[in-house]
């Protein structure tokens, strides 16, 4: 190659290293907005407790799955088919 090309050559690789530079800041620019959007949808979208899915407070969770639970459940609960 010529002189002049050697510095034509350099100058369109630099040129190229910036502008792949700056396409990877851009995207990872947009997927730090995409993750932000998602995580705002998510903090949206709440779910909610009703009474009837709560216990009394008194007897212990094991306790209420023994002594009114179905022998499936609890066996289900206690992996005990494993």
């Amino acid at each position: 190659m010529f002189d002049g090309d050697d510095a034509m050559v350099l100058l369109l690789y630099e040129a190229y290293k910036t502008h792949s530079e700056l396409v990877r800041v851009a995207r990872r620019d947009v997927h730090h907005l995409l993750l932000e959007e998602e995580w705002r949808i998510a903090m949206r979208a709440r779910h909610y407790l009703t009474t009837q899915c709560l216990d009394v407070p008194c007897p212990s969770s094991w306790m209420t799955l023994f002594d009114c639970g179905t022998d499936i459940n609890f066996l289900s609960a206690t992996s005990l088919t494993r």
